[in-house]
C-alpha cells in the first residue's frame, strides 16, 4: 500500500472504532460497585476504575476500597515514571525542570502514603488512612504549585490523581461507617 492510502485507511478505522471504545462502559459492573460509587464525587470514574479491575468482581466493600487505593497508588507511580522521562528533556527551561523534579518528589511520597493507607485499611485504622490519603492529595497540590505557569501536561495528571484519591477516600469512609 502507498503511504497515503495506509494513512486514509487508518484514519477511517480510527473514526469507525475509536468512538465505540471511548463511550463503551464496562459490562461487568456489579451491583456493589454501583452502590459504592454512588457515594463518590466522581461516580463515572469510580465505576470505570473499579469495573476495569478483575479483583472487583467478587470483592466486598473493603475489597473495593483496596482496589481504589491500589489504583490511585499505581497512578502516582505511573506519574512518577512519566516525570522521570520528562525532567531530563534538555529543551526545558531550568525552572520547568526544577518544578518537575519537585513533582517527582511529591509523587514518590504520594505513592508511599497510599501504600501506607492500604496497610491502614487492612488494619482497620481508618483515621490513619484518612490522614495518608489527604497527605497524598496535598502532595499533588504541591506539585501543581511547583509547575504553575509552565506548560508541562502535569495539570491533567494532577486532577486525575486527585479524583482517584477522592474516590478511594469516599469508599474507605463508607467502609469505616459500615464497620467492615
Amino acid at each position: 500500500m502507498k503511504p497515503f492510502t495506509t494513512f486514509v485507511f487508518l484514519c477511517t478505522l480510527c473514526v469507525a472504532v475509536l468512538p465505540q471504545l471511548i463511550v463503551a462502559r464496562p459490562t461487568n459492573v456489579t451491583k456493589l460497585v454501583t452502590q459504592v460509587c454512588a457515594h463518590t464525587a466522581h461516580k463515572d470514574l469510580c465505576v470505570d476504575t473499579l469495573a476495569a479491575d478483575p479483583i472487583s468482581q467478587g470483592a466486598n466493600q473493603t475489597g473495593l476500597a483496596l482496589v481504589a487505593l491500589r489504583v490511585a497508588s499505581q497512578n502516582a507511580s505511573d506519574i512518577t515514571e512519566h516525570i522521570k522521562v520528562s525532567v531530563n528533556d534538555a529543551s526545558l527551561a531550568p525552572a520547568v525542570q526544577q518544578g518537575l523534579s519537585d513533582c517527582m518528589d511529591n509523587y514518590v511520597d504520594a505513592a508511599e502514603q497510599l501504600d501506607d493507607s492500604l496497610a491502614a485499611l487492612l488494619a482497620g485504622a481508618h483515621d490513619d488512612l484518612n490522614t495518608w490519603v489527604n497527605v497524598a492529595i496535598a502532595d499533588s497540590d504541591s506539585c501543581e504549585k511547583s509547575i504553575k505557569g509552565f506548560k508541562t501536561g502535569m495539570s491533567k495528571k494532577n486532577v486525575m490523581f486527585r479524583m482517584l484519591c477522592e474516590n478511594a477516600l469516599a469508599i474507605a469512609k463508607a467502609v469505616a461507617v459500615a464497620g467492615n
